[in-house]
């Protein structure tokens, strides 16, 4: 038995050359490279329309990112308690095998 090749076809490729490749990659770019209108978020409309217990979570989590930027070494936590009245920040001890810090 001879051991030639047999060169493959392109036959059953589809017809794609890099200058087809780069007409559709410009057709495509400025439908993506439009600039969208980016939306801020308004601070002052949300302290306007925000509920007392929307107000407390906010500030209670932004103590916590605080604290847990000033002491990374500690896993942070907050509870807010309607029924007492208590807003609880508390920095508990990590196990040497967390990793995962609580925010």
């Amino acid at each position: 038995m001879p051991n030639t090749t047999i060169p493959a076809t392109a036959e059953a490729l589809p017809k794609i050359s890099r200058r087809t490749l780069l007409g559709a990659m410009t057709a495509a770019i400025p439908a993506a490279a439009v600039p969208a209108v980016l939306k801020t978020f308004d601070w002052n409309a949300f302290f306007a329309e925000a509920t007392p217990a929307e107000l407390a979570r906010f500030h209670a989590n932004a103590l916590t990112e605080a604290m847990a930027t000033m002491h990374p070494e500690r896993s942070w936590r907050h509870v807010i308690d309607h029924k007492v009245q208590f807003v609880l920040v508390v920095g508990d001890e990590r196990s040497a095998l967390s990793v995962r810090q609580e925010v």
